[in-house]
């Protein structure tokens, strides 16, 4: 198992991070990576709730929601997907400071093809993994704080 942990500071209240997070069908909105994502489930919050991703330039998964605990965190697991993962599990937590909140995301990941899998995992995947997430930080942050600032004006 592989295992990644990033955080990022955002300048806006834990709710307003929370608003991003657990809004399921707008991943699209502030991760360069996902082309389009659509509720799959009944539930369109909570526990038990899914979504699909189609990725850029091509794939796709699908997740649903582990934890739910608002503006504190949540974390999803991968149950279908294009991708070489046998399972995949991220989870964000979000503690509030005097200028924000600190986003933390924890994922840990099994490859499919065994020693194979360990071994592309090594040389390309996690690298891969890592830069993507750094976006997805990114755009999380610029789609946060431009709401933040949207608000206050």
């Amino acid at each position: 198992m592989t295992i990644l942990e990033n955080s990022i500071h955002i300048d806006a209240t834990p709710d307003r991070v929370w608003a991003a997070l657990a809004s399921l069908d707008l991943l699209e909105k502030y991760d360069p990576g996902v082309a389009r994502s659509q509720i799959v489930s009944a539930e369109r919050a909570g526990p038990g709730s899914a979504r699909r991703c189609d990725l850029r330039p091509g794939g796709w998964f699908k997740e649903r929601v582990a934890d739910w605990r608002p503006n504190e965190g949540l974390s999803f697991e991968l149950y279908e997907c294009t991708l070489p993962v046998r399972r995949l599990r991220h989870s964000y937590t979000l503690v509030a400071d005097t200028a924000g909140t600190l986003v933390t995301q924890r994922m840990e990941y099994d490859l499919k093809f065994g020693l194979i899998g360990r071994a592309l995992d090594a040389l390309l995947v996690r690298k891969k993994w890592v830069a993507g997430i750094r976006a997805f930080f990114m755009g999380l942050k610029r789609h946060v704080e431009s709401q933040e600032s949207g608000r206050s004006s």
